[in-house]
């Protein structure tokens, strides 16, 4: 389930579009479009903070890809902001189904935010804070679950860096000897200490270095994302991402005020 095209950075959420839209996925209720040259005319919109971010995360995504020929260290740049904001998104789009899905006495325990809830717990327990029936139990095992709690822990460890010892990052020279590169797991020399998992996440082989992170390695991200948002939206029965409710942004056109 993919919720953006790659090639298509997001266009002006206001940006006028043939049949009345609003762009960017917002939708006017009413046929006619907004006309900025009206005086009075205002437009209301409901935000769709996962929207919003993934769409951005999405447009840095396609950024990256474009400016790796020429800079490695500036596609990197924006692989980082990218992948951090792939991961907000998925926060805003658990808290935004707990209130807008989940029975209203339950909904607090993950959309309070005095009381933030870690996201895997949210991710878990979102099914049965929905459901009125106990939901099918999440397998640990089963992907994507592994590969996407990688993902957070890629997050939680640029977050919580930990000693000295545990942010050792390893370069090599490229092949043409005109600069150093990560450092290869399977290219390790003999005699030195990191093994490949202090290197790479095991199952989704993205870097642990931040600096090492690139353009291939947010595809992977972002497929593991999207198969974690379709895994959930199955134990909610469809509920998640019915009629695109996630990503939905309606609008109407205010009528004029009267002058006083």
């Amino acid at each position: 389930m993919a919720h953006g095209d790659p090639g298509h950075p997001p266009t002006d959420p206001f940006g006028r579009r043939d049949g009345g839209g609003l762009g960017d996925g917002r939708a006017l209720a009413e046929a006619e479009a907004p006309d900025p040259a009206s005086p009075g005319q205002v437009v209301e919109t409901t935000v769709s903070p996962f929207h919003c971010l993934y769409q951005d995360a999405l447009w840095l995504h396609t950024q990256a890809r474009l400016r790796l020929p020429r800079s490695e260290s500036e596609a990197g740049r924006l692989c980082r902001a990218s992948l951090l904001l792939y991961l907000q998104a998925a926060e805003a789009l658990v808290h935004q189904a707990a209130v807008e899905i989940g029975r209203p006495e339950l909904a607090h325990l993950i959309a309070d935010p005095s009381r933030p809830m870690p996201l895997r717990d949210a991710w878990a327990l979102l099914p049965a804070v929905a459901a009125e029936e106990p939901p099918a139990a999440l397998d640990p095992d089963g992907p994507p679950w592994p590969q996407f709690l990688e993902l957070l822990a890629l997050r939680d460890g640029w977050t919580y860096p930990g000693l000295p010892s545990e942010r050792r990052a390893y370069y090599a020279p490229s092949a043409d000897g005109s600069s150093f590169e990560p450092l290869d797991p399977r290219a390790v020399p003999p005699g030195l200490c990191p093994s490949p998992d202090r290197l790479r996440s095991p199952r989704t082989g993205l870097p642990r270095d931040p600096y090492a992170l690139r353009p291939h390695h947010l595809d992977t991200a972002r497929g593991v994302l999207d198969q974690a948002i379709a895994a959930l939206d199955r134990r909610l029965d469809g509920a998640l991402t019915r009629d695109a409710r996630h990503r939905k942004e309606p609008c109407r056109i205010l009528p004029p005020r009267p002058l006083a």
